[in-house]
């Protein structure tokens, strides 16, 4: 019997270290274990910093970062912590560049698209490269950024440049002269204060009869609403996304994309023609602008259906 006990009490000990063991190294993500283990911030600002100890002038706000996002979508903090250890950016990267960080700009770190691989190590990843990555392997984006470059303009840039500081608090952070428990105050007051986007809604015509090319065929009954919905459901769910379709007209632009943002767009022909204008070569013909979206759209969700040689799923012959 008091083998029998003895035997009991060291499987119930053995079932509570598994237990322990379990709860341990149960579904905990590298970035949440990280999160627990370490004092990182939940958000920071990001400052221009001169690297001169000279106040930062005629450069964009600073870009308030929310550091807890972000962790939670990589696995290594090598991914843009480089170097191996948690160290602010503007450390080694400066607005003029130092031999710290080999010469590259804060400007270059945060904005580079490609970057040369690691001889040893991970390879280190700007903001935008590392934007672009996830949309590029994201299918359901790659419809409208397989055929639309985004306008690199201000209203871009202030998406995340957006951190809203007095004079005094720039020379501050620019100069590296703010605290961390000031910079950490004002970053979690202005992530406190973002807001969603506006639900763009089914807010576009329901079809669209086009009808510039029915010589051959009949008009085609163009399903837009369909399509704009797949575009904003898509749009909702996505953090990413949700930040730089920061306006419904941004969604417009995907398929209206040379015309100024608005959400009555000019029609496609108005700047594409039947037959390409000599004198305006690099503007494809209405036939070729309208093929060049819809088919760069679905080749880049890759949508099987209708094959780009099966003309007649979606142009209807017309009658003779």
């Amino acid at each position: 019997m008091r083998n029998g006990k003895a035997l009991l009490s060291k499987m119930q000990t053995v079932a509570c270290t598994i237990c322990l063991f379990a709860w341990c190294a149960g579904p905990v993500g590298a970035a949440e274990q990280q999160q627990a283990d370490t004092s990182t911030p939940a958000a920071t600002v990001m400052f221009p910093v001169s690297g001169d100890k000279k106040v930062a002038k005629g450069s964009m706000q600073p870009v308030v970062f929310n550091h807890a996002l972000h962790e939670k979508a990589v696995t290594n903090c090598g991914t843009c912590h480089h170097t191996g250890e948690p160290q602010k950016c503007s450390d080694c990267h400066t607005l003029t560049g130092s031999d710290a960080g080999k010469g590259v700009t804060l400007e270059q770190a945060m904005h580079k698209r490609t970057i040369a691989p690691a001889k040893k190590g991970v390879t280190p990843s700007s903001c935008v490269s590392c934007h672009e990555k996830v949309i590029s392997s994201k299918q359901e984006c790659m419809g409208c950024h397989n055929i639309v470059t985004p306008k690199y303009d201000e209203a871009w840039c202030n998406v995340c440049h957006n951190a809203k500081v007095t004079p005094e608090q720039l020379a501050k952070g620019s100069t590296g002269a703010m605290s961390n428990e000031e910079n950490r105050a004002i970053a979690d007051k202005a992530v406190k204060a973002q807001k969603p986007n506006e639900t763009p809604g089914f807010f576009v015509p329901t079809k669209v009869t086009i009808d510039g090319l029915a010589d051959e065929f009949k008009p085609v009954l163009f399903n837009h609403r369909r399509h704009v919905a797949s575009v904003v459901e898509n749009i909702k769910n996505d953090k990413l996304a949700n930040a730089f379709h920061y306006k419904k007209e941004v969604i417009c632009s995907t398929c209206h994309h040379n015309s100024p943002l608005s959400m009555t767009p000019p029609k496609c022909g108005s700047c594409h023609k039947a037959k390409v204008d000599p004198s305006n070569p690099q503007v494809p013909s209405l036939k070729a602008a309208y093929h060049l979206q819809c088919m760069g759209c679905h080749d880049g969700m890759k949508v099987a259906r209708p094959a780009n040689t099966d003309c007649s799923t979606c142009h209807k012959v017309a009658e003779k």
